[in-house]
């Protein structure tokens, strides 16, 4: 290569291209051209073609039509053709270009022209960021443009979520071929549920050396694989979730199998996240309680060096002893999620709860349900609450003054709260007792919060109040949870707030959804009148926060807003 031509790769100009597409993304490539300064004949092009052209007859005849153009001494055109190679007459003209007046103007206007592969020279952490919004399956396309797109396509955060192709679920030939392919060692999450075939030892090896960031185990027979197998695929993941049906058909993994994983879980695992969900509809005559699935005879010092390591843990619908009661309470402190849902406590172990959420610091995260917080004193149980983010309460014993004390503790601004779900809230005599609490105080409480879920069928005069403070400016961000919002629609008084008043509440909030009667709750139907859906929509093409609008079963569609 000469030195102007090596500048030429060094200063990124055409050469620098071609070299590139050549070398980098392995394209074929052939250039043949008359050098009008040392009159020589240039070729650049890869090494296979280059070999071919020297050993054909083609190289001469390029040569020649070469020195005739060059003889002729007429204005020439630039063009960048698509050619069928059946048929060189078939090249189309795209874009003519000035006649050449100097070597330094032609060199300059051929860079400019020849198209730019610039996408490589992207910095990392640009690249990293766009393909953070692909899917695993946009991932593997993306692992063939480049060497370095790949280099950033394969970082194992990309790949989150991605879990086995349904294939693989419904034939073993498939799993196994699946397993021989680089692709197999993205996998990020295994959801070990409804495979067509029974799973061996052999299949589940497959996982174990993978670094699994979560499983989830569910409607599966596991029966010929083993315990201790089974305990080191979850001790390699992060996050484990393990469903148990009561049911001779759809129960499998079952309880027993389930209690064993648990068992053989090592005391070196990975995991920070521990999700044991129990489910039986089935009513005990004698406690009138749902069946539980006991881990009674589980030794308390293997859950102890179990729960030490654990950032998060969520348990439901379980029989537990007392000691085991206290040592998983003992090591809430050291949580920053916990979910404790249908077990059974009494007044003495409630109050131990409480007392413990009351003073831990990196508790964030407090679901509770089935659960009785009526004998808990007012003031105690307003603190403890107030200082988590997230609170989910569901079928919770409480009384009036309970309520109105944690929301007034949210109205002063000293509580942590952002996100509130109080659903089936009941006193000692089974009535609602958000039907009791100040409108006022509702009203202001749950627009200082960004989300709160509640039964629909609120009285009158608290849903206007809601919506009137909500028209004026908002805290929330949508009503319901984030993962399962609430049907504007399907509240039983929403007819009776005043058009104005819920157009501008609704266009306050960044979510919003609507089902038009499509949705299970109030029976299907539509609470909404003709003349605040058209409030609604005058608004939103007016002035909204609204980034999205949900429609039950329908995809989600994104709304602009004008600025």
């Amino acid at each position: 290569m000469t030195n102007s031509s090596l500048a030429g790769c060094e200063a990124g100009g055409w050469l620098a291209q071609a070299k590139n597409l050549v070398e980098q993304e392995g394209t074929p490539f052939l250039c043949v051209y008359l050098d009008q300064k040392t009159r020589q004949f240039k070729l650049v092009a890869d090494s296979e073609s280059r070999k071919e052209l020297r050993e054909s007859e083609a190289f001469s005849e390029l040569k020649e039509i070469l020195s005739r153009t060059n003889e002729k001494k007429t204005k020439l055109q630039f063009y960048d053709d698509l050619c069928d190679a059946a048929d060189a007459k078939s090249c189309r003209q795209l874009m003519p270009v000035e006649s050449v007046k100097t070597n330094q103007e032609t060199s300059l206007k051929v860079q400019m022209l020849l198209p730019h592969h610039s996408y490589d020279k992207l910095p990392v952490e640009i690249l990293r960021i766009i393909f953070g919004y692909m899917t695993p399956t946009d991932l593997r396309n993306i692992l063939l443009v480049s060497q370095t797109w790949k280099s950033v396509a394969e970082e194992p955060v990309l790949w989150t979520g991605f879990d086995l192709p349904d294939v693989c679920r419904r034939h073993v030939q498939a799993l196994m071929m699946f397993s021989n392919l680089s692709l197999f060692s993205k996998l990020q999450h295994l959801a070990l549920s409804e495979f067509f075939f029974k799973l061996k030892d052999e299949h589940v090896e497959l996982f174990c050396d993978l670094g699994l960031s979560s499983i989830e185990i569910s409607n599966i027979d596991l029966s010929e694989v083993s315990d201790q197998l089974l305990g080191r695929l979850v001790s390699g993941c992060k996050e484990c979730v393990i469903k148990v049906l009561q049911d001779k058909h759809w129960g499998r993994p079952g309880v027993n199998k389930a209690i064993s994983i648990i068992s053989e879980i090592q005391d070196n695992s990975n995991l920070k996240s521990l999700e044991l969900i129990h489910y039986d509809n089935l009513i005990m005559m004698a406690t009138g309680e749902k069946r539980k699935m006991s881990l009674t005879y589980i030794p308390s010092d293997f859950l102890t060096r179990l729960f030490k390591k654990l950032d998060s843990l969520a348990l439901e619908n379980l029989l537990l002893s007392s000691d085991q009661l206290v040592l998983i309470f003992d090591h809430i402190a050291n949580l920053s999620r916990f979910s404790f849902r249908g077990i059974h406590l009494n007044a003495t172990q409630t109050t131990h709860l409480i007392n413990i959420v009351g003073k831990t610091s990196q508790l964030k995260s407090l679901s509770l349900s089935e659960v009785n917080l009526d004998e808990i004193p007012v003031m105690d149980l307003a603190k403890a609450i107030n200082k988590m983010e997230t609170v989910d309460f569901e079928d919770v014993l409480m009384e009036a003054n309970q309520i109105k004390e944690i929301l007034l503790e949210i109205i002063s601004g000293d509580s942590k709260m952002k996100n509130l779900s109080m659903t089936g809230i009941k006193n000692g005599i089974n009535e609602d007792n958000l039907f009791d609490i100040d409108a006022v105080v509702f009203a202001n409480a749950v627009n200082k919060l960004e989300s709160v879920n509640f039964d629909g069928d609120l009285p009158e005069t608290m849903i206007k109040e809601v919506f009137q403070v909500m028209s004026l400016g908002t805290n929330l961000k949508t009503l319901g949870t984030p993962s399962n919002q609430i049907a504007i629609d399907t509240f039983s008084n929403i007819a009776e707030v005043d058009p104005e008043v819920l157009a501008m509440a609704l266009n306050n909030l960044q979510s919003v959804r609507f089902d038009f009667g499509g949705g299970d709750e109030a029976d299907g139907c539509c609470c909404l009148s003709v003349a605040q859906m058209q409030a609604f929509f005058k608004q939103l093409s007016l002035k909204t926060k609204l980034k999205t609008i949900l429609r039950k079963e329908h995809d989600d569609f994104a709304v602009q807003s004008n600025k």
